[in-house]
């Protein structure tokens, strides 16, 4: 049963207790302490998340394990339990067929799409892509510096947070200026230099 917001907002026990094992065992540097009140929830569903009283709230911030499908999506709950009985982790070094015919999809929507040829290279986390792109890219090229777009954001590994132009993540770590130059997007709109329509490049704009 939904209850609504105004009905009770007295915290529980059992909220308390977990909330005061949270603040001893877990890590603050997690981003659910930028909330005054970090919320508990309990369950999801579509795109809902239900506290421990049964109260709904519309997840706005859907990340990428259920933007596009929701949560507990039945097709990707019961693909995901039966892929678990059958074969829930291999190390790198060893094949599965399901690696492999996605690996094929993946080229092959691309190759329609931009007429490329590639292969795919699988990653268990965003920041770990980035990490191997920028291995790749200094392999290839020799060349130390990168440039990032200002207001990007790229992950929270070291070398992810080296290209991260926000200084909060960067700050405790040491100074990374050789290893990244922040340069403003390409806005003609709203250009970082004020000019407006009026640069050399406007006209090639999009």
């Amino acid at each position: 049963m939904n209850r609504p917001l105004a009905e009770s907002t007295k915290v529980s026990d059992e909220e308390l207790t977990l909330l005061a094992k949270e603040d001893r065992f877990c890590s603050h540097g997690d981003t659910v302490h930028y909330a005054e009140k970090p919320k508990l929830f309990e369950r999801c569903e579509g795109s809902y998340l239900y506290d421990l009283y049964g109260r709904q709230y519309l997840d706005l911030q859907m990340w990428y394990s259920a933007v596009n499908l929701g949560y507990a999506n039945a097709a990707v709950s019961r693909a995901t339990r039966e892929q678990m009985e059958k074969l829930p982790q291999l190390a790198c070094q060893y094949l599965h067929r399901e690696k492999i015919e996605l690996a094929e999809l993946i080229c092959e929507s691309i190759e329609r799409a931009f007429g490329m040829k590639g292969r795919v290279q699988f990653n268990v986390g965003g920041s770990q892509a980035i990490e191997d792109a920028l291995k790749l890219v200094r392999k290839v090229t020799g060349r130390q510096r990168m440039l990032a777009f200002q207001g990007g954001y790229h992950g929270r590994t070291l070398g992810a947070s080296a290209i991260t132009s926000s200084y909060r993540y960067r700050r405790r770590y040491g100074h990374f200026s050789e290893r990244a130059h922040f340069v403003p997007f390409p806005y003609c709109f709203r250009c970082p230099y004020g000019k407006g329509t009026k640069c050399a490049r406007s006209e090639k704009c999009p």
